[in-house]
């Protein structure tokens, strides 16, 4: 995914849905000026960020970073044909199982997480559910408010509009395996 430029992106996502970037701040709560640098690719952007973006985009995440649209009889996804979805930045990393597949509802995610990486400071939120398992590392869970902190065989479910934040607390990487219905994030 190196060669798709996330500014870029959102900025002819934004002309399509003809949106000025003060349209665009009104309906994120993002300012104008941290709009415009990210569309120039001169800052990066949380995971939690980015998907208020293009929540208001008409997007998800997996469509965002997917480059083309899997056919729906598919069925083994190679290592290699996962799809970055958080665009590594501040160590962490989504790679999603069947990336521009359409009509799924379903959507499969791993998730590494660098030591002290997280989703961002921001509490996040998206229609559906959402469920995972931590196969490696500890990580601490808030979910409106609430703190939780899980290590290897911990699992989580919870309805994915309540505001919620992942970090990874431990000393070494984490490793969670999650899913969202509907595919929304």
């Amino acid at each position: 995914m190196d060669d798709l430029k996330v500014g870029s992106r959102l900025k002819e996502l934004r002309g399509q849905k003809r949106l000025s970037l003060r349209a665009l701040a009104r309906e994120t709560g993002v300012a104008p000026s941290f709009l415009s640098a990210l569309e120039r690719d001169h800052s990066s952007v949380t995971v939690g960020t980015l998907k208020r973006i293009l929540d208001a985009l008409g997007t998800h995440l997996g469509e965002f970073f997917s480059q083309r649209p899997q056919p729906p009889s598919k069925v083994v996804y190679r290592k290699g044909e996962l799809v970055e979805i958080s665009g590594q930045q501040n160590g962490l990393s989504y790679k999603e199982v069947a990336a521009g597949r359409r009509g799924r509802t379903l959507q499969l995610i791993v998730g590494h997480y660098e030591p002290a990486a997280d989703t961002g400071s921001d509490l996040y939120h998206h229609e559906g559910e959402e469920a995972g398992l931590v196969v490696k590392g500890h990580i601490e869970l808030t979910v409106d408010g609430e703190v939780y902190r899980l290590g290897p065989g911990d699992a989580y479910y919870f309805d994915s509009r309540r505001p919620h934040r992942l970090r990874n607390i431990g000393s070494r990487p984490a490793l969670i395996i999650s899913a969202n219905t509907p595919a929304s994030f």
